[in-house]
């Protein structure tokens, strides 16, 4: 049923780019217009949004050309999927990072895929397992063309509400459809010159799933923001930190130059991995511009 959002919850809505998204909980009001006032048969319903629940979840980004909104993409998920590729497009360990941090900030348990591991790649799989894996954070990887990792990934998909992301072309239609032929999402192809993906999907939407669940499919993502994160901040996303906070020389401290940095310290003696420091360093960076 086609529905409509009633103007005052529009005005009404805490995010004004976001007054209704996928996932929200909702209520409404089912209308039929009437052209025959003796008769209603032929005549189609639909519907008049008028609340939202509160979410209890969410994945948000700041909106492209306007950071200082919020922009919610989806609400009330449990988990989310962060998928890269071994190659076609290129790994980037660095954007896996960033979907950690907003599904920590939105309430949601990440999982990592890395996907397209019969290509012809130097990506040491295992290292980034156990990177991970010293966070908490599980890491699967996956072939379609293979059947690898397929049974694991339907696993993590089976009784949650997920959502699934990604850069354009990284396989997640293709990942979606193996686990459920059903959904028949268009696939993409990776372009031979720029080795990036195309946009297959186009819309955000949420699938019902044969095994159980739901997951939400986002068209890919070049760049992700983060949204309402400061320097002082960044330090409390990298779990692999916490111990060491209350060790430093100085109260402030931001791990980069400071003297008596127990951070640096755990870095120096391999407790930190050093590809999560160097991702550290980056968004840092990008923060400060």
């Amino acid at each position: 049923m086609q529905c409509s959002v009633r103007e005052s919850l529009k005005t009404q809505a805490a995010a004004v780019l976001s007054p209704v998204v996928v996932g929200d909980r909702v209520r409404l009001e089912t209308l039929i217009d009437i052209e025959d006032q003796n008769s209603l048969k032929g005549q189609q319903p639909h519907g008049v949004i008028f609340e939202v629940a509160p979410r209890q979840s969410k994945f948000s980004r700041p909106k492209r050309g306007m950071e200082d909104l919020e922009q919610i993409v989806a609400a009330n998920i449990d988990r989310m999927l962060a998928v890269s590729s071994v190659a076609r497009p290129q790994f980037k360990a660095g954007l896996i990072d960033r979907f950690l941090i907003t599904a920590q900030q939105g309430g949601l348990e990440p999982t990592i895929v890395i996907n397209k591991i019969d290509l012809v790649h130097e990506i040491d799989l295992n290292r980034y397992v156990d990177i991970y894996a010293s966070i908490g954070i599980k890491l699967i990887c996956t072939s379609v063309k293979d059947n690898i990792g397929i049974e694991e990934f339907t696993e993590c998909l089976k009784d949650h509400a997920s959502i699934i992301l990604g850069q354009s072309g990284v396989g997640k239609s293709s990942l979606l459809n193996a686990v459920d032929p059903e959904l028949q999402l268009k696939i993409g192809h990776i372009s031979d010159y720029s080795q990036k993906g195309t946009h297959t999907t186009t819309a955000v939407e949420m699938f019902p799933l044969k095994f159980g669940g739901y997951v939400v499919d986002t068209p890919g993502l070049k760049y992700l923001g983060l949204w309402e994160v400061e320097k002082d901040d960044l330090k409390h996303y990298f779990p692999e930190f916490a111990r060491y906070l209350n060790e430093c020389k100085f109260r402030n401290c931001n791990h980069i130059n400071e003297p008596g940095c127990a951070v640096k310290a755990a870095l120096k003696n391999g407790v930190i991995y050093p590809e999560r420091y160097q991702s550290y360093l980056k968004l840092m960076e990008q923060l400060e511009e």
